[in-house]
């Protein structure tokens, strides 16, 4: 067996085929065509489009590698680019998830990598769940040991660095970002219930309240509208938030923040101004609000009110007016999976649920949700 790029050709076989015939009985000739098939043959298999990337050299890739900090934002795009036209070249949607984040003592590097690639899932950008720490490197380390599937995205303001040292964890993710060149923040969580997985162990710790209108989250806004960098918030639909949101909109107009989760609304007492009509208004008033459609299935029912939290659903069908709304605009909707530390074997079953809903979007607006839009965010150019 000879290699040619990623291809193996059996030399055997081909000069039998080659003689086949009966018909070349020169050894000049037959070597000749030999490489010029081997040479078709390798060229084939390294066409633009055709490289997913190579595979993390093991599931615990991750922990020791180094870090190459700041970021070599060209280099990864190169690779980024051709991983999403390799994905589109097997007739696949690709899609960029744009919140999720890990516990790296949980992450299983190749595998997860394997299964993006079944997936037709191009990239996720990873936010490493630091717990009680003001910082860590883990997400660069990451992106050193898979270079093709992952965009570096800092911490998360998460319980408990974020809800008790909050001043400290701010600092540091700030100067990070900036040395380190990250081109998105992670999820900041200001008014966040405990999820519904923590509601049935009855965890209550991430009952969060931090004000979005207070110091920290002033500090926030002023610097993404300073450095220009998106970020995202965790923030319930709930009609006594949203003021307070529309004026940290209002006040900081070159912020670029992403509102997770798309009309998940878990308890609908306590929300009756939001819907498509809302949420068209504040597009259309601000233009540096973005959305992420991460939200669950349509038979997920959040433990605490016991309803169906994800208003976006008809039965299995995306409601109408939901779907007029992303047409019109859908350069502000973001694919996203949320996935967590704790779930990370799930990403099949996310992935279906995605696009479950993605499919119900006629195109160009399926694709421009899918994949586009995050790109344009992120790095201001519109892919092909």
């Amino acid at each position: 067996m000879r290699q040619m790029g990623k291809i193996s050709i059996n030399v055997r076989y081909l000069e039998k085929l080659v003689y086949s015939t009966g018909k070349v009985a020169m050894k000049g000739i037959r070597r000749f065509a030999l490489l010029a098939l081997m040479l078709f043959l390798a060229l084939a298999g390294t066409s633009s489009g055709a490289e997913l990337g190579p595979l993390p050299a093991s599931d615990n890739a991750h922990i020791d590698a180094p870090k190459a900090i700041p970021f070599d934002l060209p280099a990864l795009k190169k690779n980024w680019r051709e991983r999403i036209a390799a994905i589109k070249a097997k007739g696949m949607l690709p899609v960029i998830d744009i919140e999720s984040s890990f516990n790296s003592n949980k992450l299983n590097l190749r595998r997860f990598a394997q299964a993006m690639d079944e997936a037709g899932i191009a990239l996720i950008a990873y936010s490493h769940d630091a717990n009680n720490t003001k910082w860590s490197d883990m997400a660069a380390r990451v992106v050193s040991a898979d270079p093709w599937r992952f965009i570096p995205t800092t911490n998360g303001g998460v319980h408990p660095a974020w809800t008790e040292n909050p001043k400290e964890f701010l600092a540091e993710t700030l100067k990070h970002a900036v040395s380190d060149g990250y081109p998105l923040l992670g999820e900041f969580e200001f008014r966040h219930y405990p999820s519904p997985r923590q509601l049935k162990r009855g965890e209550l710790f991430r009952d969060v309240v931090v004000p979005i209108n207070g110091p920290l989250g002033q500090e926030l806004f002023a610097f993404a509208e300073k450095t220009g960098l998106p970020f995202e918030i965790h923030y319930e639909i709930e009609d006594a938030l949203l003021p307070p949101l529309e004026e940290m909109l209002g006040r900081y107009p070159r912020a670029k923040v992403i509102w997770c989760h798309l009309a998940q609304i878990r308890y609908s007492g306590r929300s009756s101004v939001y819907g498509p009509a809302y949420v068209r208004g504040l597009l259309e008033k601000y233009p540096n609000l973005y959305i992420d459609v991460a939200f669950g299935d349509s038979s997920s029912k959040y433990p605490g009110s016991d309803e169906y939290h994800a208003r976006v659903w008809s039965g299995g069908s995306v409601k109408k007016e939901w779907v007029e709304l992303i047409v019109q605009q859908p350069w502000r909707f973001l694919a996203a999976f949320d996935l967590g530390g704790d779930r990370q074997d799930q990403l099949p079953e996310y992935n279906t649920k995605l696009r479950k809903f993605l499919n119900q979007i006629p195109e160009p607006a399926r694709e421009i949700v899918a994949y586009k839009a995050a790109w344009k965010l992120l790095f201001g150019d519109e892919l092909p």
